[in-house]
């Protein structure tokens, strides 16, 4: 009976053992050597098993007992397992290579990640750098509201206020170096006045009304060029000082003018003729008459050796109770209309080939200054070959009852 039951369940890869409770072995069917008494450690529990493995093969050994009407029976099977570590051995070799894959997979996916949330900050590192060479326009190009969007917009605004600081220097710069070069060119007229005086009064025998005269010319246009450099120097260093404005008979200033611009024109052969309606502006006087002796200056410079009709006319009209115009003109070579917006730049010549040394064009950035300090407008027309006509119209213009 036994052994027809045991048959019925062994394999070839299961063994059974029936055992009696002396270790008797009553029926064994299979192929499996039962070396371990494994029902000896059942003790009072009903199941006692292990796994064990000869060279190749893993076994596992289970063993389970119970009571018949001729005593306790031992029931032991050995089957052999091998398929089942195997399995587990190529899950685990699955695992491994699962997890090997997921994690390049993972260092790639950081990689990127990486990169994608570093790169916001590379851009903003270049940029850095850039404006650090002196490429103050380079801004960063970001488009996203998360914590680094805000940092490119804070680091864009930062960058703006620095150009703009950056270039308001860099004009402030140049604007003093310009007006130094300015500067030097406007002492250069009167001093040839004055070093023609000088002249004419250590070669010359002069009655002593005329040394006197001399003397005293010499004097006040040194008087005036001291005042006039502290002057211009306060107007290189801040645009918007506030220069002391007083009421100027403008008659008599263009008359001094002439005074202080005849030596000069005499030695070119050139006529300065004067006509201004009486009236009194409310102007910087010194700062003025430097504007108009640049003016005559530059007419002066224009006019060809050549011509019959040297002359420079300088003449002041009452435009309305409210405006007083001032004109310059002159027959000289004239400029170009493409070139009339850029002759007020700063030390711009015209044509250097025909004005070499003559310095034309360097003190009408002076002259746009002090027009514009006094509230007034200069417009330039000119013609090549006809001449120039510069006109400076002034706030005021009211006329003076008294000296009619």
């Amino acid at each position: 009976m036994l052994e027809s039951i045991v048959s019925h369940f062994a394999s070839p890869v299961l063994s059974i053992r029936i055992s009696d409770q002396n270790n008797q072995v009553m029926v064994q069917q299979g192929d499996f050597d039962f070396g371990q008494i494994v029902w000896q450690q059942l003790a009072e529990d009903t199941l006692a098993y292990e796994t064990w493995r000869d060279a190749s093969r893993h076994y596992i050994q289970a063993a389970s007992w119970m009571e018949t009407t001729s005593g306790r029976i031992y029931v032991e099977t050995i089957r052999d397992v091998t398929s089942v570590f195997m399995d587990r051995q190529h899950v685990f070799s699955f695992y491994r290579k699962l997890v090997l894959v997921m994690l390049v997979i993972n260092g790639i996916v950081m990689f990127l990640i990486t990169a994608w949330a570093l790169s916001p900050l590379k851009k903003l590192a270049k940029t850095t750098r850039e404006i650090a060479e002196g490429k103050y326009g380079e801004r960063v190009l970001m488009r996203t509201k998360d914590e680094v969007g805000l940092l490119a917009t804070d680091f864009n605004q930062m960058a703006d206020r620095l150009e703009t600081k950056i270039r308001e220097l860099e004009a402030i710069t140049a604007s003093q170096r310009d007006f130094i070069g300015s500067f030097a060119h406007e002492l250069k007229t009167p001093l040839t006045s004055i070093i023609g005086y000088a002249d004419m009064l250590r070669s010359k025998k002069l009655s002593e009304e005329n040394k006197i005269l001399a003397a005293d010319y010499i004097f006040s246009e040194g008087k005036r060029l001291e005042t006039l450099s502290h002057k211009l120097l306060d107007l290189l260093v801040v645009k918007n000082h506030h220069f002391d404005m007083k009421l100027v008979q403008i008659k008599e200033l263009l008359f001094r003018v002439k005074q202080t611009t005849a030596w000069i024109l005499k030695q070119s052969g050139v006529v300065l003729h004067i006509a201004a309606d009486d009236a009194q502006l409310n102007v910087e006087s010194d700062l003025l008459q430097t504007l108009l002796i640049n003016l005559v200056d530059n007419a002066r410079k224009a006019i060809d050796s050549d011509r019959v009709d040297r002359e420079v006319k300088l003449t002041g009209k009452r435009v309305d109770s409210e405006h007083y115009l001032i004109t310059v003109e002159d027959h000289g070579k004239g400029i170009p209309e493409k070139e009339i917006s850029r002759i007020t730049e700063v030390f711009y010549t015209v044509d250097k080939s025909r004005f070499r040394g003559s310095g034309v064009g360097i003190g009408l950035a002076l002259c746009k200054e002090i027009v514009e300090l006094h509230g007034g407008e200069m417009k330039i027309s000119s013609r090549p070959g006809a001449g120039t006509r510069v006109e400076v119209k002034l706030k005021g213009g009211a006329g003076d009852e008294g000296s009619r």
